[in-house]
């Protein structure tokens, strides 16, 4: 099968290395994208790809052949590249830029056949700008400039395409439309890679990604693998809530840069919650920088969604189903390793009474009393007797005012006992 690929290379420019050790191949038929902060070499990348770039050490290799070795007509006829700020000339109608994808199966004396124009009228409909055609460059929008060079690319014919940051002058409609082209023009053979930002994007359309750090590839996978809220926080030093949806694949949503944290002022914290009740805590504590744990929460569960969005180990039961002795072994196993436990204003049934029960094992317990217990009781009184015998060592607040709670009455007081 067809690849491009590099193999062990060290990039950059001037003798000054960008990235290092970079294993990266890219086959027919799928969409490879490339992440990573600024600066962290997505762009050198793709330029070793199509030979613009060569490696101060390993190979850049397009089927068994080295790219020193091809020369730039052929290596056209192979990849295309769609640069991030392409200089063009403001003169050019749209036609005539994308007929200059051509060059590399003309030549310099050869004229345009009716086939090279009917490749070229075909890559504008693909992209969407046939309508401009006869516009000057210097009177489109950059969106329509964009398209305009992916049209240029795919009149090329090539087997490979590179694009960076393809979407970066898009309004959401075309972003869409163009990511949704760039997939259909790898489920029709062509290989694609491509440097992005947008992580909802690189979820949803690419087969793979490769996450840059340090001028290293930090993590290579499946989007669901690279897209996890620990890889972005030690890549981007960003928390992010993630879904998985189940139509488009990982949707990053929420995020909000990192704060230094004070590893002697923060702890690891136990959530016991349900129905809805844990999940903004959970999102507070997290951008806190408090390592959490939940558990035990149904199948379904909104809470369960956002401790799966945050990356958060949880102990998960089936839906409607009573908390078995598996999952309670489990609970009182992260209760035990916790620094605190932290209970919600859930409502309690025989489904999940278990959870309180397992509360009872914890030295320090926190509890939001928001809500009476006898309005969140359904057990005919068992769970409030538990709940009430809790409550009378426990630290109790609420969900508004749980963060001072937590730094001003419970952890305060163990440092203040470490440091006497």
């Amino acid at each position: 099968m067809a690849n491009l690929k590099l193999s062990k290379v060290e990039l950059g420019y001037r003798q000054h290395i960008v990235v290092s050790d970079i294993d990266l191949e890219v086959g027919c038929g799928e969409v490879v994208g490339i992440i990573g902060p600024n600066g962290s070499g997505k762009s050198t990348i793709l330029k070793a790809l199509c030979g613009l770039l060569r490696p101060y050490s390993g190979q850049a290799m397009l089927d068994d052949a080295d790219l020193c070795h091809i020369s730039r007509e052929a290596l056209a006829r192979q990849v295309g590249m769609v640069p991030q700020t392409p200089s063009l000339p403001d003169t050019f109608t749209v036609l005539e830029m994308v007929l200059m994808g051509r060059y590399p199966h003309l030549g310099l004396l050869r004229y345009e056949s009716k086939r090279d124009i009917d490749i070229v009228c075909h890559a504008l409909e693909r992209t969407g700008v046939i309508s401009l055609s006869s516009r000057r460059m210097s009177e489109v929008s950059g969106g329509e400039r964009q398209r305009v060079m992916i049209a240029r690319a795919l009149a090329q014919e090539p087997r490979f395409l590179l694009l960076d940051e393809p979407t970066a002058h898009l309004d959401i409609q075309h972003q869409l439309e163009i990511m949704g082209l760039v997939r259909s023009l790898a489920e029709s053979g062509l290989g694609v890679a491509m440097a992005l930002h947008d992580f909802s994007l690189a979820g949803r359309y690419c087969h793979r990604l490769v996450l840059l750090k340090d001028g290293r590839i930090f993590k290579e996978g499946p989007p669901q693998a690279v897209l996890t809220a620990e890889n972005i926080e030690k890549a981007f030093g960003v928390t992010v809530m993630i879904y998985n949806d189940l139509s488009s694949g990982p949707i990053v949503v929420n995020a909000a840069l990192s704060r230094t944290i004070n590893k002697d002022g923060k702890r690891l914290i136990h959530i016991i919650g349900g129905g809805g009740s844990a999940s903004g805590i959970m999102q507070r504590l997290h951008l806190e920088g408090y390592q959490l744990t939940a558990g035990v929460l149904h199948q379904g569960d909104t809470d369960l969604s956002t401790a799966r969005a945050l990356g958060i180990e949880t102990i998960v039961a089936p839906s409607f189903a009573a908390i078995d002795d598996a999952s309670h072994r489990l609970n009182l196993g992260l209760i035990s390793q916790a620094d605190c436990v932290l209970l919600t204003d859930t409502a309690f049934g025989v489904g999940n009474l278990r959870n309180l029960e397992a509360a009872t094992t914890t030295k320090c317990l926190v509890l939001i009393d928001d809500t009476p217990i006898e309005q969140r009781d359904f057990t005919s009184g068992r769970a409030a007797g538990i709940y009430s015998a809790l409550k009378k060592s426990a630290h109790c607040t609420t969900s508004e005012d749980v963060i001072e709670c937590l730094e001003q009455r419970v952890f305060a007081t163990e440092i203040d006992i470490t440091q006497s």
